[in-house]
């Protein structure tokens, strides 16, 4: 294998993960975000029925969830934006009426999610910019490192 080759395999390599750990800080700053709002999340336990009250970001705690939801398009200026209202979504936290680690909804996810809505958007832009210009750069050092294996005649 030639070391053009070679070079344009860890160039590949690189921007895959590069975009990989861009959408896994992506993830991470939205559970901070979340963590961080203050927001009260109101609950009814789906075995005893109980309704009790969390921080929002203790929601952010747990990976599985179950939800049913309508996405509708509405327009905005010039913009066609998609948002998800939830009919239903379902958490699994510990109950603290009956103390068992059960199914819980959420009451008020549509207001939760609309609060932090703004923040999310700047979030997200932030990391493609992100994403962007890490690309360049791995674009630009693969690019030099072929001009000077050009230079040497390795290529």
């Amino acid at each position: 294998m030639s070391a053009s080759v070679i070079v344009l395999i860890v160039m590949g390599v690189t921007l895959f993960s590069w975009i990989i750990a861009c959408a896994v800080h992506f993830v991470r700053s939205g559970r901070v975000l979340l963590r961080t709002s203050g927001l009260t999340a109101h609950l009814t336990c789906e075995s005893c029925s109980a309704t009790f009250d969390l921080p929002a970001g203790e929601l952010a705690d747990t990976w599985f969830s179950k939800s049913a939801s309508v996405t509708r398009t509405r327009r905005e200026g010039a913009a066609l934006v998609d948002e998800p209202t939830y009919r239903s979504f379902a958490k699994k936290v510990t109950c603290p009426q009956c103390g068992k680690r059960a199914w819980a909804q959420v009451q008020n996810v549509n207001e939760i999610n609309s609060s932090l809505r703004g923040a999310y958007l700047v979030s997200g832009l932030k990391h493609i910019g992100l994403m962007v210009a890490g690309g360049f750069i791995v674009l630009f050092a693969t690019q030099l490192v072929l001009t000077i294996l050009r230079a040497l005649g390795l290529q």
